[in-house]
């Protein structure tokens, strides 16, 4: 097939999550005999680097002045996502896009999909829930957010509450961004990255059986990971505390300081705890635990990322937002690594990437999973990579969704039967 990945997050000197996607699954729909291109962001000053994809890459999306100073007004600009839509599907239009077989978009703009025309063949990947949330994040005042309403969600635009005038413009850029999410996940095929985002997205915007839907998880890049086995001493010495990590954003949705404040300083003294990630909460919970014997790394490249992992004896991910599909609790899997999480958002639907019993260990709030941590059996290391949720097995899914008839081929069927 031919085919056009599209994402604003590539290229950028650090990847996050849907461009980190976008790369590895271009790279082995190539290594597949795939012909792929991608489609990404105008250069921005210093970046000089292709993410290490290995075909084609554009950079041509224009994703200057695009935030309507939403942030300065303590607005949702009705507006900012259609521009942000128009300017992505505007680089698309300057290629001979009617040559590929799919489009495949990874990126937060759903919008994007009620401006491509419905005789092509165009899918989008949601890695979180911004398609019916405006933050993405669904998380409020230090805990997940359970609002609906669209006026309750204008209060997200800005830090004080928010006026008359700035509830009635967010309020109406919420309504308008979730009937144009419906509108284009109908007109054409999206992939969510969890059943838990797919059924919080119908909740809110109405189930239907015309949503062209599917879902198919976050994957990782298996088989590169069990090259770096080497890099790891098969037996641990005796000498060492057993080692727990934490890795991911230093953030207050990401849990860490949860975490770390659930942990009695007892026993901090019988275990390392390194903390591998940056963010704006770093140098606070530096100040506030290292003295407690809390190892911060900072942030680190992504093979280091691994090598803490399959150096720890146990992973915590401890985020208390609910996650869409976390790929630092599949990583964890993939190494063979026993991995401590909360029971919330998709993380339960991760029970499937277990390579051994009780891998994945859920828990309904922190403190019962602090506790867990401090009873945990550390002999038992697991030194080995699984390959359940490599890109490799992915794609037979997502090359089926790319093969599923298009909405205005089904209709055009529906005609002709009646």
């Amino acid at each position: 097939m031919k085919i056009l990945l599209v994402t604003e997050d590539v290229p950028a000197s650090i990847l996050g999550g849907a461009g980190k996607h976008a790369v590895l699954l271009g790279n082995a729909l190539i290594k597949a005999g795939h012909d792929v291109e991608l489609l990404g962001r105008v250069r921005q000053t210093g970046v000089d680097t292709n993410n290490d994809f290995q075909g084609k890459l554009h950079a041509t999306i224009n994703m200057r002045h695009v935030g309507l100073k939403e942030v300065a007004l303590g607005i949702f600009n009705p507006l900012r996502r259609l521009l942000i839509a128009w300017r992505i599907w505007t680089a698309i239009k300057r290629l001979p896009y009617q040559q590929f077989d799919v489009i495949h978009y990874h990126g937060h703009t759903a919008e994007l999909g009620v401006l491509v025309p419905k005789h092509i063949n165009y899918v989008h990947t949601l890695h979180d829930q911004g398609s019916e949330c405006m933050t993405m994040m669904r998380f409020r005042n230090g805990a997940p957010c359970k609002a609906t309403s669209a006026i309750e969600c204008a209060g997200c635009a800005t830090k004080s509450k928010p006026n008359f005038l700035q509830k009635i413009i967010s309020a109406s850029a919420v309504k308008l961004h979730r009937y144009l999410a419906r509108q284009a996940f109908t007109r054409h095929k999206a992939i969510f990255v969890s059943e838990f985002v797919r059924q919080r997205f119908q909740a809110i915007v109405g189930h239907s059986d015309e949503l062209n839907t599917h879902v198919i998880h976050n994957f990782t890049d298996a088989r590169a990971m069990r090259s770096l086995l080497k890099l790891v001493p098969s037996e641990k010495p005796n000498n060492l505390h057993p080692v727990v990590l934490v890795s991911g954003r230093v953030h207050i949705t990401k849990g860490q300081a949860s975490f770390l404040e659930a942990l009695p300083d007892s026993l901090l003294k019988q275990i390392e705890v390194r903390i591998a990630g940056d963010g704006p909460d770093l140098a606070q919970l530096r100040e506030k635990h290292e003295k407690r014997g809390v190892k911060f790394l900072g942030w680190l490249l992504q093979e280091e990322v691994y090598k803490e992992t399959m150096q720890a004896d146990v992973c915590v991910v401890a985020s208390i937002c609910e996650e869409a599909c976390s790929t630092t609790i599949i990583e964890a899997l993939v190494l063979g690594k026993v991995v401590y999480s909360l029971a919330c958002g998709g993380t339960p639907e991760l029970m499937r990437y277990c390579s051994y019993p009780n891998q994945l260990r859920l828990f309904d709030d922190m403190a019962s999973l602090a506790n867990a941590v401090a009873l945990v059996d550390y002999a038992n290391l697991h030194q080995y990579v699984s390959l359940k949720a490599d890109v490799t097995t992915r794609l037979p899914e997502i090359l089926e969704v790319y093969s599923k008839p298009l909405a205005s081929e089904i209709n055009t069927g529906n005609r002709g039967q009646n």
